[in-house]
C-alpha cells in the first residue's frame, strides 16, 4: 500500500552528537518532511514534545499540515489539547483515543475512532491517593478556574484511594527491605530488563533457579544471568495484555505451528520437542 514508511518514535538524545531529545527528533522529522510523498505512511509519537509546550504545539500542527499537503497518510500521538482541537476542526484529520478504565486504572486496548482522548491526570492522581486539595490546586493553575474534585468521588472512593496509596508504600518498603536483605529479585516472564555488565536490553524467559539465575533472551538468543546483574526496565504488565501468549516471543514459528496443530488434533509422526 505504501512505498515508504517513516517513523519517529522514542528518545533519540545523543551525548556524543550533543543533541537534546527535541533536537534529535526534529532532525529526523525534517528528513521525513523532505522525503515523504503521497505514497508514504508517517508515524509520529508525541510530536512537538521536549521543548516549550506552546512552541512545540505550534510546530507540531504546522508539521501535520505540511505532511497532509504532501499527501502522506499519517498517524500522530499527542497530549496537546490544541492538536486535538485542530484535528476536530480540520478536514482530512480524525481524532482517536485508546480507552482507559478510570475505575481499575487499566487500559482496555480498545481503539475509539472519532473520539478525543483525555489524559485524566487529575482523576488518576486522586485514585492513586494524591490529596484532593493538591489536585484542586493543580486544576486551578492549569485551567484558571476552580473544580471541586471531592464532589466527584464518594467518601468511600477517597478512603479506597488512601488505602491503595498505603498498600503501595508498604509494597515499596517490603521490596526495599528484601533487596537490602540480599534476597533474589523477582522478575516475571516478559519483563524487559537491563543486563548491567554488558549494557544490553533483554526479555526474561524463565527463572529464577535456586541460585537466582534467570534465562534472558537478547536479540533472539537465550542467555543465563544472575538476578544481581539484572535491573527491571519495563514490567511485562505494562507491555502485554493479560493472557498474552509469550510463545510468540520465545518460540520459533515452526514450534508454534506444531503446537497449534496438535492442540486441534493428533498429528501422526510429529513430535513437539521443547525449545530451550
Amino acid at each position: 500500500m505504501f512505498q515508504h514508511v517513516f517513523v519517529d518514535i522514542g528518545d533519540g538524545q545523543s551525548i556524543e552528537d550533543n543533541l537534546s531529545t527535541f533536537s534529535s527528533r526534529l532532525v529526523s522529522i525534517i528528513q521525513i518532511l523532505e522525503d515523504a510523498n503521497d505514497h508514504s505512511l508517517v508515524l509520529l509519537d508525541e510530536l512537538g514534545s521536549g521543548t516549550d509546550p506552546a512552541e512545540g504545539m505550534g510546530l507540531a500542527i504546522a508539521i501535520l499540515e505540511q505532511l497532509y499537503q504532501k499527501g502522506a497518510t499519517l498517524f500522530a500521538t499527542t497530549h496537546y489539547s490544541e492538536m486535538k482541537t485542530f484535528a476536530e476542526n480540520t478536514d482530512g484529520f480524525i481524532n482517536g483515543s485508546m480507552e482507559f478504565d478510570i475505575e481499575t486504572l487499566q487500559p482496555t486496548y480498545r481503539l475509539l475512532l472519532d473520539e478525543t482522548g483525555k489524559s485524566q491526570a487529575f482523576e488518576i492522581a486522586i485514585k492513586l491517593g494524591l490529596h484532593p486539595n493538591i489536585v484542586e490546586r493543580a486544576h486551578d493553575m492549569a485551567y484558571e478556574d476552580h473544580e471541586n474534585y471531592r464532589e466527584r468521588f464518594s467518601d468511600k472512593q477517597l478512603k479506597q484511594a488512601s488505602f491503595k496509596r498505603q498498600i503501595a508504600i508498604n509494597r515499596y518498603s517490603g521490596h526495599k527491605a528484601k533487596k537490602q536483605a540480599g534476597e533474589i529479585k523477582p522478575f516475571d516472564q516478559g519483563d524487559n530488563v537491563t543486563i548491567q555488565a554488558i549494557d544490553e536490553m533483554g526479555i526474561v524467559y524463565t527463572g529464577p533457579d535456586e541460585r537466582g539465575n534467570y534465562v534472558v533472551q537478547i536479540k533472539g538468543e537465550k542467555k543465563t544471568f544472575n538476578h544481581k546483574r539484572l535491573t527491571l526496565a519495563i514490567p511485562a504488565s505494562e507491555l502485554y495484555p493479560e493472557g498474552y501468549d509469550f510463545d510468540i516471543i520465545f518460540k520459533s514459528k515452526s514450534y508454534r505451528k506444531i503446537k497449534k496443530d496438535q492442540a486441534r488434533k493428533h498429528v501422526e509422526g510429529v513430535w513437539l520437542e521443547e525449545e530451550e
